[in-house]
C-alpha cells in the first residue's frame, strides 16, 4: 500500500493552527494523511500546544520533528544572500531561519521522517485551503501521469524576483551544458539558447511552492540525486535564496516529460497562499537592526527635505 502524507516547515503558532484547521476543515478530514510538522529551535517543544494541534483531528497524525539547523560548510556568513547588493537582500538581513528553511525545501526527500512516503504533499504555515477540496490531489497527480504538482504557478519577474535569481541562469545552463543534456521542456530550452537572464528565462510557470505535490519516485532518479549536488555544492539557497519554485521545477523541465501539473486551485477559489494577517517573522536583533535601517533612511529624507527648504529660504 502506498504511504502518502503532509509535511511543512514552521515559526509561526498562531499561523500553524489557523493553517491546519482549515486543512483539516477543507481537504485532509477526508483523507487523514499523516502530517509532520519540522521546526527549529524550542518553538513547537511544548506538550500542551501539540495536544491543543491534534484535536483538530484525534484521526490525523501530527507528528513533530525537531531539525538543528547548521550551516553547510562550504559557505560563510559573509556570503549569505543578504550580502548580496540589490535592494531586497538587504531586507532580508538577519533572516538566517528562512535560509534554513530553504534549505530544507530543496532537500526534504533526504529526511529520514519522510523516507516512507511514496506521496507528498509540501504546504507552508499560512497556507489557506479556503473551500472544500473534493478529490485527492495525489490521486489527481497519477491520473495525469505526473510526478510533480502544484496548487498554482506563477511567472512574475518583477524587482523582487529577480533580486532573488541572482546567477540562476548561469548556474541552470552550466548545468545543462556540462552534463550535455537535452532540455525536454521547450520554453526553456528556447530561453537558454538567448542572452544572459532573458525575459523568457524569467517568465517561465513555476510552482508556487507553497502546496506542491510529490511522487518520490522523482527524487530517486540518479538525474535528480545530480542536480541536487551541484545545487547543494554552491548553497544555492543560502548564497542567493534561490526556493523550491525555481529549484525543483527547472528541473522538472529539463528531465521530466510530464513536468508540472498545475491544479489552478487559486483560480478556483479552493486555495489562497496566505492565510490573512500574514506576517514575517524575524527575531528581535534583527527587529531593532530593520527598525535603525529604516530610521537611517528617514534621517536622510528630513535632511535632504530640510537642506533644501534652506536653500529656497536664502
Amino acid at each position: 500500500m502506498q504511504k502518502k502524507c503532509i509535511f511543512l516547515i514552521s515559526a509561526r503558532k498562531k499561523l500553524l493552527k489557523t493553517c491546519l484547521y482549515y486543512l483539516n476543515k477543507n481537504y485532509n478530514q477526508k483523507y487523514n494523511y499523516p502530517i509532520l510538522i519540522f521546526y527549529h529551535g524550542n518553538k513547537y517543544d511544548s506538550y500542551k500546544f501539540r495536544e491543543s494541534i491534534r484535536k483538530i483531528n484525534k484521526k490525523t497524525q501530527y507528528r513533530f520533528h525537531k531539525i538543528i539547523p547548521k550551516l553547510p560548510s562550504n559557505i560563510k556568513r559573509k556570503d549569505l544572500f543578504w550580502n548580496l547588493d540589490n535592494p531586497y537582500a538587504k531586507t532580508f538581513i538577519g533572516r538566517i531561519g528562512y535560509l534554513h528553511a530553504n534549505h530544507f525545501w530543496n532537500n526534504f526527500m533526504k529526511f529520514k521522517e519522510l523516507k516512507e512516503f511514496d506521496y507528498l504533499m509540501r504546504i507552508d504555515d499560512d497556507s489557506w485551503f479556503k473551500n472544500k477540496i473534493k478529490f485527492s490531489l495525489f490521486d489527481e497527480l497519477d491520473k495525469q501521469n505526473g510526478y510533480f504538482g502544484t496548487a498554482y504557478t506563477n511567472n512574475f519577474n518583477g524587482e523582487w524576483q529577480l533580486n532573488t535569481r541572482v546567477n540562476l541562469f548561469e548556474w541552470i545552463k552550466e548545468y545543462v551544458d556540462s552534463n550535455k543534456l537535452i532540455v525536454k521542456y521547450k520554453p526553456l530550452l528556447e530561453s537558454l539558447n538567448g542572452e544572459k537572464d532573458n525575459l523568457s528565462f524569467h517568465s517561465l510557470d513555476l510552482s508556487c511552492g507553497n502546496c506542491n505535490i510529490y511522487n518520490r519516485k522523482m527524487f530517486n532518479k540518479k538525474e535528480w540525486k545530480t542536480y541536487n549536488n551541484s545545487f547543494n555544492k554552491i548553497a544555492g539557497g543560502y548564497r542567493y535564496r534561490w526556493t523550491d519554485c525555481e529549484v525543483i521545477t527547472l528541473y522538472a523541465y529539463i528531465h521530466l516529460d510530464n513536468p508540472l501539473i498545475n491544479f489552478n486551485l487559486k483560480e478556483k477559489n479552493l486555495y489562497f497562499n496566505q492565510l490573512p494577517n500574514t506576517k514575517v517573522i524575524t527575531d528581535k536583533k534583527t527587529s531593532i537592526l530593520l527598525y535603525l535601517l529604516k530610521f537611517k533612511k528617514t534621517f536622510k529624507e528630513y535632511l535632504g527635505i530640510s537642506k533644501f527648504i534652506s536653500k529656497k529660504l536664502k
